[in-house]
């Protein structure tokens, strides 16, 4: 159980690293926009990510890793898709938001 504590700790800290990357550094949010708008998933719910996709992905997870220093764990397809609906799309709830629910009543 320590070891789960200790990597949610750790996964804390890194999205804590790329905020503060984003909030002060206007290079490095202009550049990670400019990634989420390139990321293209997939039209079907379900289907594999195309490899256009991720090669961008992976290139803003190596983009990443440079604003923060190196350790990063990389973004899976859901966290981009939450982070392309908020800065590109600019939603800030996703359709799978847990807060969706209880905003609609």
């Amino acid at each position: 159980m320590s070891l789960q504590l200790r990597s949610e700790a750790e996964a804390h800290e890194q999205l804590r690293a790329l905020y503060q990357a984003l909030l002060f550094n206007q290079d490095c949010f202009d550049e990670f926009k400019r990634l989420l708008v390139l990321y293209q998933p997939s039209a079907e719910e379900g289907d594999d990510e195309p490899a256009g996709a991720t090669a961008v992905r992976e290139r803003l997870n190596e983009r990443i890793r440079g604003w923060v220093g190196g350790h990063f764990e990389a973004l899976s397809v859901l966290q981009v898709l939450q982070w392309r609906a908020i800065i590109v799309e600019e939603r800030f709830t996703s359709p799978a938001s847990p807060w969706r629910e209880s905003n609609d009543n």
